[in-house]
């Protein structure tokens, strides 16, 4: 798809905020991208009229994540979801702050607008636990069905290699034995 008409990041947030108005706070301009931050209850609402909206049509669904901010010095917080959706005919990019409780995070699945996200919400939630309703099949990707706790989140700690083997150190047995060569 070419690009129709190409806009200024300030232009685009013009755009963005009159199409959204009260439905996103926090709006600015963060590196060259639009940044937005919406509550949970206005999610769903703001991915379609992010995609269908002339003159923004960010039809490119980019990623999700989640993103645990509970220990960041700068600016402490929860835990939220973070997605990003671009504009082909219009040449930018628009990054969404979804703020969820760290602990019982629950956010509406954008399956609906945009089918791409089926497996980023699956991500999301095995790796922090985010639970998106709606979501047609939501269920781990990565991890053994029996590991138990959330990687992605700041609180899990990883464990050590020192429980299997001293590091750094030899990679198997036989060349420990022989040196560690």
């Amino acid at each position: 798809m070419p690009v129709v008409e190409k806009l200024t990041a300030e232009a685009a947030l013009e755009r963005v905020q009159a199409a959204l108005g009260s439905k996103v706070t926090d709006a600015k301009v963060n590196h060259g991208t639009v940044d937005l931050t919406c509550a949970t209850e206005n999610l769903v609402d703001v991915m379609t009229t992010l995609r269908d909206a002339d003159g923004i049509r960010c039809r490119f669904f980019t990623f999700l994540s989640g993103i645990d901010r509970s220990e960041f010095a700068d600016n402490p917080g929860g835990l939220e979801v973070l997605i990003h959706v671009y504009s082909p005919e219009h040449a930018f990019g628009v990054t969404l702050h979804v703020p969820v409780e760290l602990g019982n995070a629950h956010c509406p699945s954008i399956t609906s607008v945009y089918l791409g996200a089926i497996w980023h919400e699956r991500e999301c939630f095995e790796m922090f636990g985010v639970e998106f309703e709606g979501h047609p099949r939501l269920v781990g990707i990565y991890l053994p069905e029996d590991f138990e706790g959330r990687p992605g989140l700041r609180s899990f700690k990883l464990p050590s290699r020192t429980a299997v083997k001293a590091w750094p150190g030899a990679k198997d047995p036989e060349e420990a034995a022989a040196g560690g060569r």
